[in-house]
């Protein structure tokens, strides 16, 4: 199974160019720049060959943005297809396979609405299952200040609470509050869940 997410950055006009400039480049280096493509600048589609990586590359790029925060808030707004690509990946932003038009599709229902993630796979129960996790994940990102998302961002990426403390140049008392304020232990579960879902679809 694979996964094609569609995203564009909330607020980016705020960002001075060089803020811009290290966030694109810490997504191109999350994704791989051969799997990502950035067009009408703020926005970007990415493939994930492993479609059970695909909610933590989001959880992270979303982790990345929030950094970034200060007097307006920095996200991203992302949608997930998963299926199979039944075509090589070629220029990613004018793929016409039907898991890129699926990821663009639900995209779009971001309009007028305040989610910021959407999970499809084309398979009726799954997709309640995603809908909820989704909705469950949005409520805790929505709350996650920027210096709880540095924190998190480095737990997702196995750093351990001494390692992040230490890397983050902050004492393990101020990570462990970070990491409960930010319901991280929630934020992993979501993530499992995903995993096994996900992974019941591909040998299902």
């Amino acid at each position: 199974m694979n996964a094609v997410i569609t995203a564009d950055i909330v607020n980016s006009t705020v960002l001075d160019k060089e803020s811009f400039r290290k966030l694109i480049s810490a997504l191109t280096a999350l994704f791989g720049k051969d799997n990502l493509e950035i067009y009408r600048g703020d926005s970007f589609q990415a493939f994930v060959k492993k479609a059970d990586n695909a909610l933590l590359d989001c959880i992270k790029s979303r982790l990345l943005a929030i950094q970034y925060s200060h007097k307006q808030r920095i996200d991203i707004r992302m949608s997930i297809s998963i299926g199979l690509l039944n075509s090589d990946t070629g220029k990613l932003g004018s793929n016409m396979d039907e898991l890129f038009i699926s990821s663009g599709r639900y995209f779009d229902k971001f309009q007028n609405t305040s989610h910021k993630l959407y999970i499809v796979s084309g398979i009726k129960e799954a997709d309640f299952t995603y809908e909820i996790m989704a909705q469950y994940l949005d409520s805790i990102l929505e709350r996650v200040t920027a210096r709880q998302a540095e924190v998190v961002y480095q737990l997702l990426c196995g750093k351990t609470q001494v390692e992040t403390a230490r890397l983050l140049n902050k004492t393990t008392a101020t990570i462990s509050q970070h990491v409960k304020t930010a319901r991280y232990d929630e934020i992993e579960n979501i993530l499992n869940k995903f995993d096994i879902l996900t992974n019941q679809l591909q040998h299902g």
